[in-house]
C-alpha cells in the first residue's frame, strides 16, 4: 500500500475503538468469573482456561478489522471449542448465555468476514453449537437454548456489522484518493495540453519570422530589423502566455485568434479566406476558448506540415451548435486521424460535448470542430 492509498487517521482510529470495545466487552466477560466464583483455586483455574480462549477470539475478530488474511482453520476450530465451552460453563453458573455468548459470537463474525466467499454455514453452525453448549448444561430449558442460540447469532452479526462498516469506510477511503490522484492528473494534462496549444504556436511563428529576418538581412536590412523586432514581441508574448497559463486565468479570444490566424498565414505566404458567420448567436468564454485554440493549431499545422497557398477559415451555426471549419490546400501526407495537438484538441472537445474531425484527401486537408450551445431561452 503506497502513500496515495494508506488509510486516514480517522479510519485508523475507527479501527482501534472497533477493536477496544471488543477487547473491553471480552474484559468485562472475564472479570465476570470474579463475582460467581467465591473459590480462589477454582477461578484460577477458569481464568487459565478463559483468558486464551477470548485472547485467540480477540485476535481472530481483528485480523479482518486490519485487512489481513484469514487465520488458519485449526485455529478458528479450536477458538469455536473454547468458546462454545465457554458458554455452557455460563450455564453451570447458572447465569445464563448473556454474556457468555461474546466469545464465540466474535470467532463466527471473524470467520465470515475472512471467508473468501460468503461463508452462509458460519450461521447455523454457530447457533447449533450454542444450542449444543446451552441444552445439556445444568438445568437449561429448550427456551434457554434457543434464546442462547438467537443472541449468538445476533452478537456475531452485529460484530460483522462492525467489521463490514470499517471495510466500507476504507473503501471510501480509496475512492477518495483514487479521485483525488485523478484530478491532480486531468490538471497535468489540461496543462500540458495548454501550454502545447499556446507556446507550440508562438515557437512555430517565432522560428518563421526568424528565418525571414535571415533571408532579408543582406538584401533588406530595414525589413529585416522589422521582422525581428516581431520576433520580439512574440517572445514577450509568449512569456506573458506562459504565466497566464500557470496562474491558470489566460483567456482566448475567437475573434482575436481568426485575425492573428490570418495575419500569420498571409506573413507566410498563404491567402486567408475568413467566411463571416452570419446568425451566429453569442458564443460562452468556454465555446470561444476551445474553437481559438482550434485555429490557433489548425494555423501552425499549416506552418509546420504544408505547402499551402490558401487557407479558409468559416464559423456557422447549426441546430443547437456551432461548427468550426479550417480547410487548406497542398498538406503534407500525415495521419488519416487527429493526432498530435489536435489529438488532444479532440479529447477536450468530446469532453465538453462536440467532436473534432478531420477530412484529409489528396488535394486539401479540412479540419470540422463542432460544440454545443446552450439553448436560448
Amino acid at each position: 500500500m503506497n502513500a496515495a492509498t494508506e488509510p486516514t487517521n480517522g479510519l485508523a482510529a475507527l479501527r482501534r475503538l472497533t477493536w477496544w470495545i471488543m477487547i473491553g466487552c471480552l474484559a468485562g466477560m472475564v472479570l465476570l468469573v470474579a463475582t460467581e466464583l467465591p473459590d480462589v483455586p477454582a477461578r484460577a483455574v477458569v481464568f487459565a482456561v478463559m483468558l486464551p480462549v477470548c485472547a485467540v477470539a480477540g485476535f481472530l475478530f481483528a485480523v479482518p478489522l486490519a485487512g489481513g488474511p484469514p487465520p488458519p482453520a485449526t485455529v478458528i476450530v479450536a477458538a469455536a471449542a473454547g468458546a462454545t465451552g465457554i458458554l455452557a460453563y455460563g450455564h453451570v453458573l447458572g447465569s445464563g448465555g448473556f454474556p457468555w455468548v461474546l466469545p464465540l459470537a466474535a470467532v463466527l463474525a471473524a470467520t465470515h468476514a475472512g471467508a473468501q466467499r460468503p461463508a452462509r454455514l458460519v450461521w447455523p453452525v454457530g447457533a447449533g453449537l450454542a444450542f449444543a453448549a446451552s441444552w445439556p448444561a445444568g438445568e437449561a430449558t429448550l427456551q434457554a437454548a434457543l434464546t442462547d442460540s438467537g443472541m449468538t447469532v445476533l452478537c456475531a452479526a452485529s460484530l460483522y456489522a462492525q467489521i463490514w462498516i470499517c471495510e466500507v469506510a476504507e473503501r471510501l477511503d480509496h475512492a477518495r484518493h483514487v479521485e483525488r490522484s485523478a484530478a491532480v492528473t486531468g490538471e497535468r494534462q489540461r496543462f500540458a495540453a495548454e501550454l502545447h496549444d499556446i507556446q507550440g504556436h508562438n515557437l512555430q511563428v517565432i522560428a518563421l519570422k526568424s528565418e525571414l529576418a535571415e533571408r532579408l538581412a543582406e538584401t533588406d536590412p530595414v525589413q529585416a530589423a522589422m521582422q525581428m523586432r516581431e520576433v520580439q514581441a512574440l517572445a514577450r508574448q509568449a512569456l506573458g502566455d506562459t504565466r497566464d497559463i500557470v496562474q491558470g486565468y489566460r483567456a482566448v479570444s475567437l475573434g482575436t485568434e481568426v485575425t492573428n490566424a490570418a495575419r500569420v498565414l498571409a506573413a507566410a505566404g498563404v491567402t486567408p479566406s475568413i467566411e463571416p458567420s452570419a446568425g451566429l448567436p453569442p458564443l460562452p468564454p468556454a465555446v470561444e476558448k476551445l474553437l481559438g485554440l482550434v485555429v490557433r493549431e489548425c494555423t501552425t499545422n499549416v506552418l509546420r506540415h504544408s505547402s499551402a497557398s490558401r487557407c479558409e477559415i468559416s464559423l456557422a451555426a447549426e441546430p443547437g451548435a456551432v461548427v468550426l471549419r479550417f480547410v487548406n490546400d497542398a498538406p503534407i501526407a500525415g495521419p488519416t486521424g487527429p493526432a498530435g495537438g489536435l489529438a488532444g484538441l479532440s479529447d477536450r472537445l468530446t469532453a465538453a460535448g462536440g467532436c473534432l474531425r478531420t477530412a484529409p484527401t489528396t488535394d486539401a486537408f479540412e479540419v470540422s470542430a463542432t460544440l454545443p450551445l446552450p439553448a436560448v431561452r
